[in-house]
């Protein structure tokens, strides 16, 4: 008996008598784990207008979901089990009148959650207590008025959050401006401090967009215009020492002009901000960029990169979503023609080591029709990223969907992400377990005609030994 019988033999005593049937192996190169929708949804929800994914929950926002009333709005929580996301409970708005906007925005870290009610200007505090999500603190600045839209947008980190209010007027009408509160070791939540440009004027909106990370918040204001009418920009705000917080630096873009929105959507991860410019025409005539910035070591924020997708075309909206974890940037471009004119598209960069970004990806929905703006919005958490196409009208016109999907590097340069390949996964549930290797093995020895998902890893024909060692190679791999 040959060494490779003698060791599959073995492991087959292992197993006992494990019987495993075969499924055929789909398609990983788009990476699409899920479609959620709400299943008693309908038409003007809006579902998936805000989605956020820590770990292996996910929170989407529906503003104008109105089973409680007209356009109160629901957030809907979904966790995973293996490969599935299941939902596991929605959120009602705590207040409920009507028209409220309640899931406009949301982010999430661990058990605690921030969801922006931009209509009725509130946002709220909920945390996850014996597996049940529950209203903790509603965060109300201390200078609160009606009419700054307070609440628009929101972001979370450990114990901070951050929340918009881009019509604030402490600076000149609509100027804007964006609160922190942080949690105290009692579990409320104070508000630390209101952030304010320092060259502040009518009509900039800082606040339209934010994001935190550690001591670095960061604001967008689409409308400034140092660089021409609604050219846009971003402030970058840092805490120091002493728990203040204060402006460490403006951003701008190296190639800003009119009407490029820059500031529509931002995002940190540790000393790097992303910022999208949905209306830049650098490329195409309002077809979008995003821009790279990086703290230096003698603390400056320097623009480091400038993205743009390999097919940009005019009006994309590239940049309208951002997310961004270390070497990882995900963007939406929700009039991207993917499958349909608006259908929509998000793209996948990675940091290389000459610190250039490249595209590693175009991701789109697998059923993805004519004005569904997908990228519209998106989280991103490890490899796992949601994606909203509010417009999606599976349940009703304008019903909305998201979409979980896997993402990542492209370390071989095949044009397929790593995440997405998950090499010995034989049965399709995005794992390298012992359903896999007892597939294998059922078929050890064939010596032809064998496929994929009969272990046949280098598409050689048979089942052998170099199957066999390149999928005990990768056990216990995980394709989220």
């Amino acid at each position: 008996m040959s060494f490779a019988s003698v060791r599959a033999s073995a492991i087959w005593a292992m197993l006992g008598a494990f019987v495993l049937i075969g499924a055929p192996r789909p398609v990983h190169a788009q990476c699409q784990r899920a479609k959620l929708i709400d299943h008693t949804g309908h038409s003007g929800d809006i579902f998936g207008f805000s989605g956020a994914v820590d770990g292996n929950t996910i929170m989407v926002g529906a503003p104008w979901d109105d089973d409680r009333g007209n356009n109160i709005g629901s957030v809907f929580v979904y966790e995973r089990i293996g490969p599935q996301w299941f939902l596991a409970q929605t959120l009602p708005d705590p207040i409920c009148p009507d028209l409220d906007g309640f899931g406009w925005c949301v982010d999430l870290e661990a058990d605690t959650a921030v969801i922006g009610v931009r209509i009725m200007q509130e946002a709220h505090i909920f945390e996850r207590l014996d597996a049940q999500w529950q209203q903790r603190s509603a965060l109300i600045p201390d200078d609160w008025w009606f009419g700054n839209f307070y609440g628009e947008s929101a972001a979370l980190a450990a114990n901070r959050a951050v929340v918009g209010a881009p019509y604030d007027d402490e600076n000149g009408y609509r100027s804007g401006s964006a609160y922190i509160f942080e949690r105290d070791p009692n579990g409320a939540w104070i508000q630390a401090a209101k952030l304010l440009a320092n060259d502040g004027e009518p009509y900039n909106k800082l606040g339209a967009s934010v994001d935190i990370d550690g001591d670095v918040a960061v604001g967008g204001a689409r409308d400034d215009d140092d660089l021409g009418n609604y050219s846009g920009s971003a402030y970058v705000f840092e805490r120091d020492p002493n728990g203040t917080w204060f402006q460490a630096a403006k951003l701008l873009p190296h190639d800003g002009s009119a009407f490029w929105s820059f500031g529509e959507a931002v995002a940190v991860s540790g000393d790097r901000v992303l910022v999208g410019a949905t209306t830049a025409h650098a490329f195409a005539p309002s077809a979008g960029a995003a821009y790279i910035f990086e703290r230096q070591t003698n603390g400056d924020w320097i623009e480091v990169a400038q993205i743009v997708s390999d097919d940009i075309e005019n009006s994309d909206a590239f940049g309208i979503a951002v997310g961004l974890e270390g070497d990882l940037a995900l963007i939406g471009a929700k009039n991207a023609d993917y499958n349909d004119i608006g259908s929509g598209a998000a793209y996948v960069f990675v940091r290389q080591p000459n610190d250039h970004w490249v595209q590693v990806a175009k991701i789109g929905a697998s059923d993805g029709a004519f004005d569904d703006r997908f990228g519209s919005s998106l989280g991103l958490s490890g490899s796992t990223a949601i994606i909203g196409a509010y417009y999606n009208d599976e349940m009703g016109e304008d019903a909305g969907a998201a979409y979980v999907f896997a993402v990542g590097p492209d370390a071989d340069g095949n044009g397929i992400m790593d995440v997405c390949e998950c090499i010995g996964d034989l049965d399709s549930d995005y794992d390298v377990d012992l359903s896999d290797l007892a597939q294998l093995l059922a078929n050890y020895g064939e010596p032809s005609g064998m496929s994929y998902e009969d272990g046949d890893l280098d598409n050689d024909g048979d089942v052998d030994l170099a199957d066999l060692a390149e999928l005990l190679s990768r056990y216990g791999d995980e394709c989220w």
